[in-house]
This record gives C-alpha cells, sequence and structure tokens, in this order.
C-alpha cells in the first residue's frame, strides 16, 4: 500500500449524524408533498413516498434513496408512486426543482438539530497538521453541503468538495479523479471513509488506496464487510497513540 495523502469523506451518516437531519427531513417532505399534490388525506400515498425513499418506520434503508441517492432519484421515485395516484401531470413536470426548495428549506429549518458524528475540529485538524489532503464526495448538492459545512465550522479544513449536482454521482470515479487532481495525488493515495455500501463501491471502482466504512450512519458491519477497515466514527481514523488505523501492524 503507498502511503495514504488525502482522505475523501462522505458527508451523511460520516461527517454529519444522518438520523439528526435526513430522517426528520424524510418524513416532512414527504409531508409537504402529499399536500402539494391534494393527497394530504390519503395516509396510503405518504406510506408509499416514504417506503419509495428507504424510510420503513423508524429504519432506514441503508441502499435506499434517502440514505444513499440524490434529488434526482428522489423526485423519480415520487413521481412514479404519484402517476399510479392520477395525479396531474403539470403537478409532478417540475417535482426536482420543488424538491430541491422545499428540501434546502428544510435543511435550513431543521439546522438547530444537525448533530456531527465526532468532534470534527478536533479530527480534521490532526489530519491537516499530517499534511494530509481532506475532501467530501457527497450525493447532496453544492448548497446543501456548503450549509452544513459552514454550519459546523469546518468549511476551511477541506480542499475539494464533490456533489451530485456538479460530478456524476457515485460510485462513478468522477470525485475522486477531482479529488486527486486538485491534491496532486494518485488515486492509490486516497483513502475513501464513507457510511453505505455505494461509499465502498466508489472506493473500489475509483482504485483508492483504502475503503473505510463507518458505523456512525445507516448501514450495519454485514452492509460495510467489504471495506478495508470498519471503524465505530471518523475520529477512529486516528488511534489513542495518534497512528492512522492503516498504520496497524
Amino acid at each position: 500500500m503507498q502511503q495514504i495523502k488525502g482522505i475523501l469523506f462522505d458527508k451523511d451518516g460520516t461527517l454529519m449524524d444522518f438520523y439528526s437531519g435526513w430522517f426528520p427531513v424524510g418524513t416532512q417532505i414527504t409531508d409537504l408533498l402529499v399536500e402539494e399534490v391534494g393527497l394530504k388525506d390519503d395516509p396510503s400515498t405518504k406510506a408509499s413516498l416514504l417506503e419509495a425513499i428507504g424510510l420503513h418506520g423508524d429504519n432506514i434503508d441503508p441502499a435506499g434513496i434517502l440514505a444513499a441517492g440524490t434529488t434526482q432519484e428522489m423526485s423519480e421515485a415520487f413521481v412514479r408512486i404519484l402517476r399510479d395516484k392520477q395525479v396531474n401531470p403539470e403537478k409532478l413536470e417540475h417535482l426536482e426543482d420543488w424538491l430541491t426548495r422545499k428540501l434546502h428549506q428544510l435543511t435550513l429549518s431543521n439546522r438547530h438539530n444537525l448533530k456531527p458524528t465526532a468532534d470534527l475540529h478536533f479530527l480534521l485538524g490532526q489530519l491537516r497538521r499530517h499534511g494530509l489532503k481532506l475532501g467530501i464526495a457527497t450525493a447532496d448538492d453544492l448548497e446543501s453541503t456548503e450549509f452544513f459545512l459552514e454550519l459546523a465550522g469546518i468549511a476551511d479544513y477541506f480542499d475539494f468538495i464533490g456533489t451530485s449536482d456538479c460530478y456524476e454521482k457515485k460510485p462513478s470515479p468522477c470525485m475522486l479523479q477531482a479529488f486527486c487532481e486538485v491534491g496532486s495525488m494518485s488515486a492509490e493515495e486516497v483513502a475513501v471513509a464513507g457510511d453505505t455500501v455505494t461509499d465502498i463501491r466508489f472506493a473500489r471502482n475509483s482504485a483508492a488506496g483504502l475503503a473505510i466504512g463507518v458505523l456512525s450512519g445507516a448501514s450495519g458491519m454485514s452492509e460495510l464487510q467489504d471495506a478495508d477497515f470498519v471503524i465505530p466514527t471518523v475520529a477512529d481514523i486516528v488511534q489513542a497513540d495518534g497512528r492512522f488505523i492503516w498504520q496497524n501492524d
């Protein structure tokens, strides 16, 4: 294994606590949508919309749209459900734009509930002091990603921000390739850290040096078994003795 010179982090479930952010947003967006299309008195429609994005009661499908998908994929899933409900096609024509606006508004209104998965200032400061380049590769859009980074006060730590509205979505290697260009690194010199199967596939598709799974998101050990390392949170990238996890004997 070559020396690791950079770490590319997923955002939701990896840096940001997934349940404090996307769980309430997922339920609230469906409430707004059924009202928008005139089906707020049809509980079966809301249930179908929640299922379509991977929300099953209090459980989140780690491979579902809410955990690992994009706004476009959410829109497409909602459109399929609402077409079956005979919703006026004109109401669905610009659904993705409506979702983008509403999701950002809901993120803003839920900002006081958003929690990091670890002491990110301490962790990212440690990584920077070791000379590592830091980046983000997320299925979220740029506006919401920058909002979280500013809210958490960690924007200045990152050399690269990759989002699904600016790059081809994971598991395509595009974001890692762009990160390598920014940091003058090869793919083998990058570790990818994420909480979903998509993140591990992204690392493999990109020929990254390491795939690090974290248990702070929607996935468990069984979903992340193909990672090189599985750790509780990103804080465990740096061990108690100051060494990185990949420096274990």
